[in-house]
């Protein structure tokens, strides 16, 4: 009887550590992940943590990520695959809101070389998510546009303690 309890409490003891250390590795890739403000490792992983919009099927060689570690801002242009993507339940499923109901500071993208063109005759094609997030010891503020014909979407991310700069009045 008491081998069996030692097996038994072994087999606890390794699955509970077992399970801890995976535990421990997913918290410590969030972590990872989110504190990894760079072009060129976990770009697409950080905007998703930090902003909560998805980046769905994108053209890998239609990317284009401008890091500014003095302004501690990133700026991003992706062109979704729209053949593999649905438009409009990405813009709906991601909480995307008519540019007809903002003013958006479009300067924020001024460092792309394709920034969006938004005009009184095309204004109904795009859409746009804004936000403040916390977290735990790093603000982040964000303004992504997305243009529903094109496929186009832009992400401007800055990574700042303190208040955020308003991008959208």
């Amino acid at each position: 009887m008491k081998k069996f309890l030692k097996i038994m409490m072994w087999i606890l003891i390794s699955i509970v550590g077992i399970g801890g250390l995976g535990f421990g590795g997913c918290v410590g890739c969030a972590k990872l992940i989110g504190n990894s403000n760079s072009c060129a490792m976990f770009n697409i992983d950080n905007i998703e943590l930090r902003a909560h919009i998805d980046i769905p099927a994108i053209e890998s060689e239609r990317c284009i990520c401008i890091l500014d570690r003095e302004d501690e801002s990133k700026t991003n242009y992706f062109k979704i695959r729209t053949d593999a993507v649905d438009i409009d339940r990405y813009v709906e499923r991601n909480n995307f809101i008519s540019a007809n109901e903002a003013d958006i500071d479009l300067s924020v993208f001024g460092r792309l070389s394709k920034i969006p063109e938004i005009t009184p005759e095309n204004i109904q094609r795009f859409y746009y998510n804004s936000g403040y997030n916390p977290g735990k010891g790093k603000r982040t503020h964000w303004l992504a546009i997305v243009d529903k014909n094109s496929g186009d979407l832009w992400v401007y991310m800055i990574y700042k303690e303190g208040q955020p700069e308003n991008v959208v009045n």
